[in-house]
């Protein structure tokens, strides 16, 4: 016997604490949205208004005046909320709301004769389970009136009576959609079902059931009167979860959707519910997104045309769109549309775009971006952006222009123009023309120009011109030229112009020591390719008395290579020379000269190179000619006009040089 009673006792205590948490979690919701149970048969209205608050445990508050106590009332509803319990009860003969934990009862207001609008409400249900199902979306099309269910399924919606032909358009993530025709405009309440659909998504469209709303309303009476009404045909309740309990809330999915941050809860139930829906308007007006005559469906809404005096929202725009401040639009945009701040759109745009500061474009553009500070578009664009500050785009821009105050960004290739006050940044191929006041930066290769204040930079292959006032840098030159003072290339199929040019791969560099007539050694650096090479020359007498104490020259070269391990070279260079045993600012001369050499590889990266070399002497009267080894005077002159002395000779140079491979 004594497992008997611990089974029966444990039962008990189970069944006490299921029934205390049922109980509590029904406390929890309004008390119109409480689930009770009742069967009053010929019971008088004041008996079962204390049956009815006792179940719900709520309280009634009500002016005796309006409530007849004794009129006798049959009733039996199971497992209903309270809402719907008190409108089979009254009939519509009183009016209920709740606040705090009472359910005030007043009396109805008398129908007008001829109604401009009525009102549906009720329940939208769950047809497998019998749930009642929160954050469904409930519009009609013509006017675009719309709700959404309150988290315990309840809705209520305002219809206007002119319309023409009235159906309530039902949609709700994870359930087939829902069409239900309403023939009575009157006040009425009419329960909606809903189907559940597959958890897996079926990839053929979902097609709309249809109904007919068949409720009828009944007349309204001045005081409750009893009336029998039939067994709730709902299914009773089944339990384990249901299809939207294994899945998010609309609200979390749709959190990341774009221009989330100005929707309201019920704004993003409505996109979420109605991605299948589209409607359409010929013209929209709006003071601010979802206030306005599309209401709070213009999420879902296309319109042809869309003027808006401070802000709007729309799915899309086929012609034209005018907002005072600010215009949003979450798929294409076809035509014009013009904003005194931003235009922000989601998906496409073909045609004209301008803002007073920025635009914004997640797809594609086709056209032209005008804007006071800047343009973004994630997607390609082929057309023109023009902005006060910068243009960005993140994808491709075939036969495009892109012109900015201070940069322009196009992430991936370009064909066509970037116009900068300060940088053009390209980052893959450009096919046109950059012209930037500071810099232009490719990542990729280039054919066509570059043109800059300070610096160009061709990550790939250049076949085009690079001019700018400092430096540039290809990773190839196949063709055109690089024009600066500083150039460097990987390879180089051109010659580069500038005061210093350095080619890695196939260019010409040469690090040598020699002498000459007038200076004991020298050091000497060449850098470029053999048929155009910059010169960096230093050179020292070793502190001989009776000789310049130093130089330093800068020139330019050619070189030929005459096959096998010979080359020939001629090299044009400018020397600043100190004046013999003494070093004054002063007292500086230079030089002119003019050699060429024979230059013979010994193996490896080694050469002796010896030619001779021609030199013109600039000083004033105060300094001779230096002193040479060995040379074969040409003139001497001297200008008294100028106070200059000029002296020209035949001299020699021999080196010992570090060649590269070329």
């Amino acid at each position: 016997m004594y497992p008997f009673r611990i089974v029966t006792l444990l039962v008990i205590i189970a069944s006490t604490v299921f029934s205390a948490r049922a109980q509590s979690s029904s406390n929890d919701r309004p008390p119109l949205e409480r689930i009770i149970s009742v069967d009053l048969r010929n019971e008088r209205l004041g008996n079962a208004l204390k049956i009815i608050s006792r179940e719900g445990r709520f309280n009634f508050s009500y002016n005796s005046d309006i409530i007849n106590e004794n009129s006798p009332v049959t009733l039996r509803v199971d497992r209903t909320p309270v809402r719907e319990v008190l409108t089979q009860l009254f009939r519509n003969a009183i009016s209920f709301r709740s606040r705090g934990n009472h359910i005030i009862l007043q009396r109805a207001e008398a129908p007008e004769e001829a109604p401009k609008s009525f009102i549906l409400d009720g329940y939208i249900i769950d047809r497998q389970t019998g749930q009642r199902v929160s954050q469904v979306s409930i519009y009609e099309k013509t006017t675009l009136a719309s709700t959404v269910s309150n988290p315990y399924g309840y809705y209520r919606i305002k219809l206007s009576t002119d319309i023409p032909t009235v159906r309530l358009e039902v949609r709700r993530k994870y359930y087939f959609p829902e069409t239900v025709a309403i023939p009575n405009r009157q006040t009425h309440t009419l329960r909606i079902l809903l189907t559940p659909s597959p958890l897996q998504p079926d990839l053929q469209p979902m097609a709309v059931r249809r109904s007919v709303d068949t409720t009828r309303p009944a007349p309204i009476v001045p005081q409750p009167m009893a009336v029998a009404v039939p067994v709730d045909s709902v299914p009773e309740p089944k339990t384990g979860p249901t299809l939207w309990d294994r899945s998010k809330s609309v609200v979390e999915e749709t959190s990341a959707d774009f221009a989330d941050w100005f929707k309201s809860t019920k704004q993003a139930i409505h996109d979420a519910n109605l991605a299948g829906d589209t409607l359409h308007r010929y013209v929209q007006f709006s003071l601010f997104p979802f206030v306005g005559t599309n209401h709070t469906l213009s999420g879902r809404v296309i319109n042809e045309y869309s003027f808006n005096l401070v802000a709007g929202y729309s799915l899309g725009v086929r012609s034209v769109e005018l907002g005072g401040f600010l215009n949003m639009v979450r798929g294409d945009v076809e035509g014009v549309q013009a904003a005194g701040f931003a235009n922000i759109v989601g998906e496409n745009t073909k045609g004209v775009q301008a803002a007073g500061f920025i635009n914004g474009v997640r797809g594609n553009v086709v056209g032209i971006q005008a804007a006071g500070f800047g343009n973004t578009v994630i997607g390609t664009v082929r057309g023109i952006q023009g902005a006060g500050f910068y243009n960005m785009t993140l994808s491709d821009m075939p036969n495009s222009v892109q012109a900015a105050g201070f940069g322009n960004i196009a992430v991936r290739s370009l064909s066509g123009f970037q116009l900068a006050g300060f940088s053009n940044f390209t980052g893959s191929d450009m096919n046109g023309f950059q012209l930037a006041g500071f810099g232009n930066i490719t990542g990729g290769n280039i054919s066509g120009f570059q043109l800059s204040g300070f610096s160009n930079l061709a990550i790939k292959r250049l076949s085009g011109w690079q001019i700018s006032g400092f430096l540039n840098y290809a990773g190839e030159v196949e063709r055109g030229h690089q024009i600066a003072i500083i150039n460097i290339a990987g390879a180089s199929e051109t010659t580069p112009i500038g005061l210093l040019s350095y080619v890695q791969r196939n260019g010409y560099r040469r690090l040598e020591i020699s002498t000459d007539e007038l200076m004991t050694a020298n050091l000497t650096f060449k850098t470029g390719v053999r048929r155009f090479y910059n010169i960096f020359t230093g050179g020292s007498n070793l502190g001989i008395a009776g000789k310049p104490l130093w130089s330093l020259g800068y020139g330019f070269g050619t070189a030929f290579n005459l096959g096998r391990t010979w080359m020939w070279n001629i090299d044009l260079t400018g020397h600043v020379l100190s004046a013999p045993d003494r070093f004054y600012w002063d007292e500086l001369s230079s030089t002119v000269r003019l050699s060429t050499a024979i230059e013979k590889k010994l193996g490896g990266r080694l050469a002796l190179a010896f030619g001779p070399a021609v030199s013109l002497f600039i000083s004033d009267f105060t300094q001779n000619k230096p002193s040479t080894r060995f040379d074969v005077p040409i003139f001497r002159k001297t200008d008294a006009y100028f106070n200059t002395f000029y002296s020209g000779w035949v001299g020699f140079h021999a080196a010992l040089r570090i060649t590269n491979k070329n």
